[in-house]
């Protein structure tokens, strides 16, 4: 692991209030995942100094942490995430299509 991950693991067990170790592969599971939607969502690229990325990224985490069932009955994002990607999509520059 390297030692970003290391910060990233951390601030997401801070985030999730989440102690001890034995969850940390799981948890950099939901963190690579949520990396890859945004990029897929936004063409965002990953590392990036947004704040409104990083908070998109931990409530995913939270999501998929908390949610661990395949199918749920109700919708899973609520709007403000929505609108949290459709702001880094439209508006913010570092997108991966910028690079091209």
């Amino acid at each position: 692991m390297t030692e970003a991950e290391k910060i990233e693991l951390e601030k997401a067990k801070k985030f999730l209030r989440v102690d001890g170790d034995l969850e940390d592969d799981l948890i950099l599971a939901f963190i690579a995942s949520a990396k890859e939607y945004i990029t897929s969502a936004t063409g965002l690229a990953f590392p990036n100094q947004s704040a409104r990325a990083a908070m998109c990224v931990n409530a995913f985490v939270a999501h998929w942490y908390e949610n661990r069932e395949i199918a749920g009955t109700t919708s899973n994002l609520d709007g403000v995430l929505t609108s949290l990607i459709n702001q880094l999509k439209y508006t913010l520059p570092g997108r991966a299509s910028d690079a091209e």
